[in-house]
């Protein structure tokens, strides 16, 4: 059974950016206006975004936005709850918490 050194370059380059992309999350997660936040840095507004799956989308793009993902990739977990982030056959979830969830469902929910 093959081992993974905790400290291989992949490794690393993997939470680097599970990293990054949580302290994007969290500055949503934590926003006084999420909506004006996701506008500004995305350049875009809400009404592009028709279902669940757009909106967790959007939420990706803004995740990702200007991070170097060091080789991995990105999507909306199946659920639509988070994000996969996957590097040399690793996926690890990055959970969007709740308030990012219920802007996914459509749902606004109180700071």
């Amino acid at each position: 059974m093959p081992t993974t050194l905790p400290h291989a370059p992949e490794d690393r380059a993997l939470a680097s950016v599970l990293i990054a992309i949580e302290q994007r999350l969290e500055q949503l997660r934590t926003s006084d206006d999420l909506e004006l936040m996701l506008s500004l840095d995305l350049n875009d507004e809400e009404l592009f975004y028709h279902g669940p799956a757009e909106r967790a989308a959007r939420l990706e793009k803004f995740a990702t936005w200007e991070i170097d993902l060091e080789g991995c990739t990105v999507q909306p977990t199946q659920d639509l709850y988070g994000l996969a982030v996957q590097h040399s056959g690793h996926t690890v979830s990055v959970m969007f918490g709740k308030r990012l969830t219920g802007y996914v469902a459509g749902v606004i929910l109180p700071d």
